[in-house]
C-alpha cells in the first residue's frame, strides 16, 4: 500500500461500536455459556443494566458476533471428523422387499378402482347468466 494512504488510515480514529450491546459483550457471552436464553438475557439487561432490548435483538447481536469470529478462524484449526459408516442389515433389505410388494399391490388397487365421472354441482355456459339449481330439479 502507498505510504501516503497508510498515513491517512493511521490518522483516522476508530469507529465506535454500532450496537448498544457491545459494552456487554463478555457479560452476554458468559450468560449464554451458563445456559441463559436470549429472552432471559434481555430481561437481565433491562433489570440490572437499564438496557432495553428484546430477546431477538440479543440473538441477532450474538449471531452477528459469532459470524465475525468464524470469519477470523483459520482453516487449519478445524480437523475433519470421520463419520461412522452404516452397514445395511439383512432385515432392512427384507423389509424393503416386502414393502415394495405392498406398494405394488396398492398401485394395482388404485388403477383398478372405479373412475366414474360424477356430475358437477353447476354447469357454466358463457352465453347464459349464472343460475342456481334447486334441489327438486327445477331451474
Amino acid at each position: 500500500m502507498d505510504a501516503n494512504l497508510k498515513n491517512i488510515l493511521d490518522e483516522l480514529p476508530d469507529k465506535p461500536p454500532r450496537s448498544r450491546l457491545e459494552p456487554y459483550r463478555e457479560f452476554i457471552e458468559e450468560l449464554r455459556s451458563r445456559g441463559r436464553t436470549y429472552r432471559d438475557i434481555a430481561e437481565i439487561l433491562a433489570e440490572k443494566c437499564a438496557v432495553q432490548v428484546t430477546g431477538s435483538g440479543v440473538h441477532d447481536y450474538v449471531r452477528t458476533r459469532s459470524r465475525a469470529k468464524a470469519g477470523h478462524l483459520e482453516v487449519s484449526q478445524s480437523k475433519p471428523t470421520k463419520l461412522p459408516v452404516s452397514i445395511p442389515v439383512a432385515s432392512d433389505s427384507v423389509a424393503a422387499t416386502s414393502s415394495s410388494g405392498e406398494v405394488q399391490r396398492r398401485i394395482a388397487a388404485l388403477k383398478a378402482r372405479n373412475t366414474e365421472v360424477r356430475p358437477r354441482g353447476f354447469e357454466y355456459d358463457p352465453d347464459e347468466p349464472l343460475r342456481l339449481k334447486r334441489s327438486d330439479g327445477e331451474h
